[in-house]
Order: C-alpha cells, then sequence, then structure tokens
C-alpha cells in the first residue's frame, strides 16, 4: 500500500527540535495537498521530537485524510480513519 508520507524531522531546524520553528514550518505546510489521501506519519526516526509534535501533526491531518497511519512502511498503526461517509 502506498502513503503519502509526512516526517516530522523535516519540520526541524538543522536537525534540532524548537518549538517555535516546528510550528511555523508546521503551519506553513499546504496539508489540503493530503486531502483524501492515506498518509504515514513517520515515527522512526533518530532526532527527539516530544510526543505533542506527532499529535499536532495528527490532529491537522484529520478531517482531510482518507486515513492517518503512524510508524513506517512495513510496521504501523491506524490512528485516524475518515468515517465512510466522508467525501474526503
Amino acid at each position: 500500500m502506498a502513503y503519502d508520507i509526512v516526517d516530522p524531522a523535516d519540520l526541524l531546524t538543522d536537525g534540532a527540535f524548537f518549538e517555535d520553528h516546528f510550528l511555523k514550518k508546521a503551519n506553513e505546510l499546504d496539508w489540503l495537498k493530503f486531502s483524501g489521501r492515506q498518509v504515514l506519519v513517520r515515527g522512526c526516526n533518530s532526532a527527539v521530537i516530544p510526543p505533542w509534535a506527532f499529535m499536532y501533526i495528527t490532529g491537522k491531518l484529520t478531517g482531510i485524510a482518507r486515513s492517518v497511519r503512524y510508524g513506517n512502511e512495513h510496521d504501523n498503526i491506524v490512528v485516524y480513519r475518515a468515517p465512510k461517509d466522508a467525501t474526503a
């Protein structure tokens, strides 16, 4: 199964997590490009990223994506699935 991937590491600054930079980059991202798509939020990386950052990304995708999974391409869990009657 193919997923559109959101990697929280792409929202870091020089490989380090800074809350204000992360939020600025996350808010500038075009989340609508994931409309109706199956999205994987990559959770396996070497950077230290606080748990709330993954929840923030999931919150941005909820109601837009068809489904949101957390993990990697081979081992992941569904954290959101749009209702069957949703038009997204």
